[in-house]
């Protein structure tokens, strides 16, 4: 029961945390519409280059997701973000998102046929798909907190989400279920743009939930917790 109350203790600090640096943050939100933007720049320009183009296309998607890794960083560590700071942001992770999305890409190109040819091969491939997702789920967080190499990252990963899962899971499902709830609701005209940027501020507000909740639940354990908590009263 206690390990319960704890537990909730922390989610609502990490909830009411992350829904006010999000807030304090809203202007990051012009981020979403300059990765679009940028995406679609990029992809006009791939097809004229055949498959040079996907490589351009792969780079430059490694290069937004960076990006947003080290703004959702600045917001965790400083508790804001400025426009240098989105200069800056493209580099920063980008060897980091490519090296992990190889590995993944390597993976499932050798994995997907010799699955396939089994027995419910495609089931056996689903579940692989979800075990991955699950046991990996702290990639992003791990990437701007830990500074891992690419197949450290999966160790580390999987390390922390056998640790924490009960823990890491519940809210991650509760954040998912609002975005789930906002995208799921259709709009027209200039709304659809409003709607746009609420998913952007929201999606921003998910990750640094994802980040103040990793930063309560890496290296310590239900003990040191709740001996934390028990302090805080």
């Amino acid at each position: 029961m206690e390990w319960f109350l704890i537990t909730l203790k922390m989610y609502r600090k990490v909830f009411t945390r992350a829904g006010n640096l999000a807030a304090k943050n809203w202007p990051v939100l012009g981020s979403v519409f300059a990765y679009s933007a940028i995406m679609s720049v990029t992809t006009a320009f791939a097809v004229l280059l055949g498959i040079l183009g996907g490589f351009v296309l792969s780079f430059v998607w490694a290069a937004c997701v960076g990006s947003f890794l080290y703004l959702v960083e600045m917001i965790v560590r400083t508790s804001k973000v400025t426009l240098e700071d989105f200069r800056r942001s493209f580099g920063t992770y980008l060897w980091d998102v490519v090296g992990i999305t190889f590995v993944f890409w390597i993976f499932f190109r050798l994995a997907t046929p010799a699955i396939a040819q089994l027995p419910q091969g495609f089931l056996i491939l689903l579940f692989v798909e979800i075990a991955g997702f699950v046991v990996f789920n702290a990639v992003p967080e791990l990437i701007y907190m830990g500074h891992y190499s690419s197949l450290a990252l999966l160790s580390e990963s999987y390390a922390f989400i056998t640790a924490n899962w009960i823990e890491w899971f519940p809210a991650n499902l509760v954040a998912a279920g609002i975005l789930y709830a906002v995208a799921s609701v259709r709009f027209d005209g200039v709304a659809v743009y409003v709607q746009t940027g609420v998913l952007g501020l929201l999606v921003y507000f998910t990750m640094v939930m994802r980040g103040l909740l990793f930063v309560e639940l890496h290296g310590s354990t239900q003990r040191s917790r709740a001996f934390k908590y028990r302090m805080e009263k």
